[in-house]
């Protein structure tokens, strides 16, 4: 028992007058077994940029990934719209969920292009093979 926590219950027990009961003690620090509680990983947050100058077509992308399990947390234009193909691009030190994303529309594995500031784990770029990545 910690130091602390024995003199916390010995001063509580004493003002309480019940000095001859016994303490009961329930430690907190031993193991828990999370196996059975475990979350699903989130798959990461991607932002998704049209390059191709179609209208709509981020939005599709960005479905497809939501249906995977990513968070996507923007959709909007490139600033080049002469994308031939689709380029994931890592920004942060996530190189795994890049991979999955890359892997998910399947497309090359992705670029490293680091952008901490982004705040997002990989930038789609879709280009014009979109009609491969979705076919209709």
């Amino acid at each position: 028992m910690k130091p602390a926590l024995f003199l916390f219950l010995a001063l509580f027990a004493g003002c309480t007058g019940t000095t001859n009961k016994p303490i009961e003690v329930v430690r907190t620090d031993a193991p828990v077994d999370s196996s059975s509680a475990r979350l699903a990983a989130p798959r990461g947050v991607v932002e998704v940029l049209n390059g191709t100058g179609r209208r709509g077509v981020a939005n599709l992308v960005a479905e497809r990934l939501r249906r995977d399990g990513f968070d996507v947390v923007k959709i909007g234009n490139a600033a080049e719209q002469t994308y031939a193909r689709t380029i994931v691009a890592q920004r942060r030190e996530a190189p795994a969920i890049s991979a999955l994303v890359a892997a998910s529309l399947g497309v090359d594995q992705p670029s490293l292009f680091h952008n901490e500031n982004l705040l997002v784990d990989a930038t789609v770029f879709v280009g014009r093979d979109i009609e491969e990545i979705l076919p209709q």
